[in-house]
């Protein structure tokens, strides 16, 4: 990948990665302020109705937009239709979470449009975005010179896809709440990579004068 193709890429990975750190930074706060939320059972939407909840949507505010961002960027650096399809449903991805920031979760006891709403965005940007994960983390890690050795991206996009499954079994077995934390550490953890992927390639740093 030429290094003028990564360029532009840059900008867009940085507001990815800022994305990914105030959304883990969110994550640590409502956990702190709100303990008498169960982690075991319990989704990460439930904040929204406690202590600093307003911090919630602005999270999956953030992880929209940073997902849009991500998506653009990869989609400037890769090649191959099963990688421009990633970088699409990377998109809807981020399209989703913006989204489902302006439909918070219901209350207990309650059954509104704006809960089935924040349930449907939810499950749409769950299932879409290791899909994407599998279909751009090599394209990229190829693109910025991060393929070697052969078997990291499969591992990180790999590591992605067993949380998902993970985030299942659990929801069938009573701890859909860690199962899911876990999921979202790790979307914004892969997110990060990526970022930082496009932001430290080595085929986009300047030659020096020898």
């Amino acid at each position: 990948m030429p290094t003028a193709a990564l360029r532009p890429a840059r900008p867009l990975a940085i507001l990815a990665l800022g994305a990914a750190a105030f959304d883990l930074a969110v994550f640590l706060v409502l956990h702190a302020t709100q303990p008498g939320v169960d982690v075991l059972r319990d989704p990460t939407s439930n904040y929204v109705h406690g202590t600093l909840g307003f911090l919630s949507p602005l999270a999956a505010a953030a992880v929209g937009i940073g997902g849009l961002c991500l998506a653009v960027a990869c989609w400037r650096v890769v090649s191959g239709a099963a990688a421009r399809i990633g970088a699409i449903l990377l998109a809807l991805f981020g399209l989703a979470k913006l989204a489902q920031a302006f439909f918070p979760i219901d209350a207990a006891g309650q059954a509104t449009a704006s809960g089935a709403a924040h349930n449907l965005l939810g499950n749409l940007a769950f299932f879409v975005l290791p899909v994407a994960a599998v279909l751009l983390t090599g394209a990229v890690a190829r693109a910025t010179g991060h393929g070697r050795p052969v078997w990291r991206p499969a591992a990180v996009y790999g590591l992605l896809v067993g949380l998902t499954v993970l985030v299942l079994a659990g929801d069938a077995l009573g701890w859909f709440g860690v199962a899911q934390r876990l999921y979202l550490v790790g979307a914004a953890g892969w997110a990060a990579l990526i970022a930082l992927w496009l932001l430290r390639s080595p085929r986009a740093r300047p030659a020096t004068a020898g």
